[in-house]
This record gives structure tokens, sequence and C-alpha cells, in this order.
């Protein structure tokens, strides 16, 4: 990435990786975050983390640890309901003092942090995103930029948003970029404009064709963004 010349890099960061087991935690080998951080810093590369809790990414439970289902039926899971929210609350207070020294304010290479992932596709508690932005705001002492990610529709946006936190949103090639943009000033009048997950393909589905995009089409949703003056991350 930093030979393409790219100057960010963004990852997840996946809860059931982490805690496999309610309160048994795991930072090591492949799971090493802190290492996987300094790897970046050392490299000139800033980081869009993505802590979730909930990530998508294609992830069994969109990340989350299969534990909250078996140990709580009646669990209601990315909401304000308090048995989740106290799971959360204790990951949250493991996983953001280990980030904290690597924030941007600290001389680390992070720059914006999610709070949750396309959360305007599935619910609409303003309740549990203020959560998030709060025990984010009083866990970390450094200050760092926070971020929502949702498609460009308006219900997507109204409910993926959160007060005091960028709102970005995210589209893939052959889009209107335009319309996308205009839609994100709708619910932001003003600061950047940023797609925070650009898809330059798609993922393959069992029993259908294999999905293939044009470099055509990539370059060119990608040129109409840059000439927007837009933030893309691929």
């Amino acid at each position: 990435m930093k030979m393409a010349g790219l100057n960010a890099i963004q990852t997840y960061v996946e809860w059931n990786h982490h805690e496999p087991e309610p309160g048994v935690y795991n930072f090591d080998g492949d799971y090493n975050l802190p290492k996987f951080l300094k790897t970046a810093d050392d490299l000139g590369l800033v980081v869009i983390l993505r802590t979730g809790p909930f990530i998508d990414a294609e992830r069994d439970m969109g990340g989350l640890p299969y534990w909250l289902m078996r140990n709580n039926s009646n669990i209601k899971l990315r909401s304000y309901d308090p048995t989740y929210i106290k799971y959360v609350d204790r990951w949250y207070r493991v996983l953001l003092p280990i980030i904290e020294p690597f924030l941007y304010n600290n001389g680390g290479p992070i720059i914006t942090l999610q709070i949750e992932n396309e959360y305007g596709s599935i619910g609409c508690d303003a309740q549990y995103k203020s959560h998030l932005r709060e025990l984010v705001k009083k866990t970390l002492k450094t200050k760092v930029v926070l971020f929502t990610t949702d498609g460009s529709g308006s219900s997507l946006l109204s409910c993926g948003k959160t007060d005091e936190v960028l709102s970005t949103v995210d589209f893939g090639t052959g889009a209107n970029v335009t319309y996308n943009f205009e839609m994100l000033r709708w619910t932001q009048a003003s600061g950047p404009l940023v797609n925070s997950e650009f898809y330059p393909g798609w993922l393959d589905h069992w029993g259908q064709p294999h999905a293939k995009v044009s470099s055509d089409s990539i370059v060119k949703t990608l040129t109409d963004m840059l000439e927007a003056n837009a933030s893309v991350n691929v």
C-alpha cells in the first residue's frame, strides 16, 4: 500500500477474535493489534480504525462474539439493551486503552475511529449510538475524530447519524457520485466529503455467478470522487 502511493490504511477490529470467550482476551499472533498499528506508523501510514462493536465485513454475526447469544437468549444485539451494553462496555474498556497510545494526538497513526458500522441499515436507536459515542469519549483521555459510515439513502443516513460525530457514506463503482455526496450534504451541511468504504469489487454468493467489475468503471467513479475533492478509502 505504501509503495502504491496510498497514505492511509483502514482496518476493522473484530471483537469475536479478541474475546473468543467471556473475559478471555487475545492480542497475540495474528491478533496483535498493537504490532499492526506500530507497523503502520513505522511505514508512515495513518490508520482509520473501525472498532465496531459490529463490523459486518462478511464475518459471522458481523464480528460479534457467538457467546453473546449462547449466554443470553433474549439479548437484543446492536441496541441499548442492558445486557448487550454491559458486554460492549466491558470490551471497549479493554480495547480502547490499548489503542490510546496510537492515537494521532499522542503521536500515533490513528486519525479516526468509527462508531458502529452501517447502523442506519438495521436500526434507529439514538440512545445506543449516543452511548457508544460517550463511552469512547469518556474512556479515551485523548481527543480523536469519530465517524459513522452508512449508505446514501435518506433513512440510512438519518438513522446512522450521531450528534458530534462525522457522517460519511459508502458506495461502489458505477454509483452516481454527485447524488451520493448531495445526500451526505443533506444530512451534514459542512465538513469533508468522505466515501469511507469505496467498493472496487463485490463479494461472491453461493450459487451465483462470479462478481465482476470493469476497471473502467472503477477508474471513472474514483476520478469523479477525486474531482469532487472527496476523501476516499478503497
